[in-house]
């Protein structure tokens, strides 16, 4: 009886740990895959902006994508990273999102992220409601609608909100090309 016992408890054992290992691989973060999906580029007189967009790994359920955006000089081949965004769905890249403001100015935005130079992409600034939207809840893939820059520094981002979300407001305004944002 201690024998057959002993061999029930082995055999739980041996399938719960079954179980939780797979659990574990399938629940784990997904990662970005090397399969690039999408590479598109845009440029001004003085730099040019890369959006990648590469297949996402996470073992065989339905996946998302990584955006990877980066930034080089005008004649350069030395891309540096500015943002990257995971996006549940594999999108195709959101160009609209990536705009100009003469030669040193730039900027790009995607589901909570933003991220502005005023110096031909030498430095950037990111934005992101995980970190700089009080009381924001994460996800909402469609949070940032739009966003419009003056030549002046001054810019509105216009949200959109879903209804009763927590920290979710309609729209931010810059003084500063979108480094800081604030409700008015």
């Amino acid at each position: 009886m201690v024998k057959r016992t002993n061999k029930l408890v082995l055999a739980g054992a041996l399938t719960f740990l079954a179980i939780t290992s797979v659990c574990a691989f399938y629940m784990q973060r997904p990662k970005r895959g090397n399969r690039i999906d999408e590479r598109w580029e845009a440029s001004n007189r003085s730099f040019k902006i890369r959006v990648t967009a590469y297949a996402e790994d996470n073992g065989g359920f339905v996946a998302g994508a990584y955006y990877l955006f980066e930034s080089a000089p005008i004649g350069s081949t030395n891309w540096r990273e500015v943002m990257t965004f995971r996006h549940d769905d594999p999108i195709p890249i959101p160009r609209d999102q990536v705009r100009f403001l003469g030669d040193q100015i730039g900027y790009v935005f995607m589901g909570w992220k933003y991220a502005v130079t005023t110096n031909a992409g030498k430095d950037w600034s990111v934005w992101t409601a995980e970190r700089d939207l009080p009381n924001w809840q994460c996800c909402n893939y469609r949070l940032i609608r739009n966003v419009t820059m003056a030549g002046d520094g001054k810019g509105i981002m216009q949200l959109n909100p879903i209804q009763d979300r927590r920290g979710e407001i309609p729209e931010l305004r810059t003084n500063d090309y979108g480094r800081h944002w604030r409700a008015d």
